[in-house]
């Protein structure tokens, strides 16, 4: 049986001479970061089976040395046991013409 998936982004931002390190440390846990900017900002997408392990991962890396902040914006659960009825097909209540 399949589990659901927690897809999340957190934008987080560090202090530029910092900004290797704290990339590192974000990856090493899970995170992966298809976007930098070289005044320390970095947008961070996660995928986990829980929502408990987002909040986690969150504070995990709002302690990390050169973080100043780590905020969650946005957050979808795909949910495998949902996902079959929302592809159902329309069912018709009319008379056909």
């Amino acid at each position: 049986m399949m589990r659901e998936a927690h897809i999340s982004s957190l934008v987080v931002q560090a202090r530029p001479e910092r900004l290797e390190d704290v990339s590192r440390a974000i990856c090493a846990r899970g995170g992966e970061i298809p976007a930098t900017d070289p005044d320390g900002k970095l947008i961070v997408v996660l995928e986990t089976d829980s929502e408990a392990k987002i909040t986690d991962f969150l504070n995990e890396v709002a302690v990390m040395k050169g973080v100043l902040s780590a905020n969650l914006v946005f957050h979808q659960i795909d949910d495998p046991a949902t996902e079959a009825a929302t592809k159902a097909p329309a069912t018709s209540f009319g008379e056909e013409s």
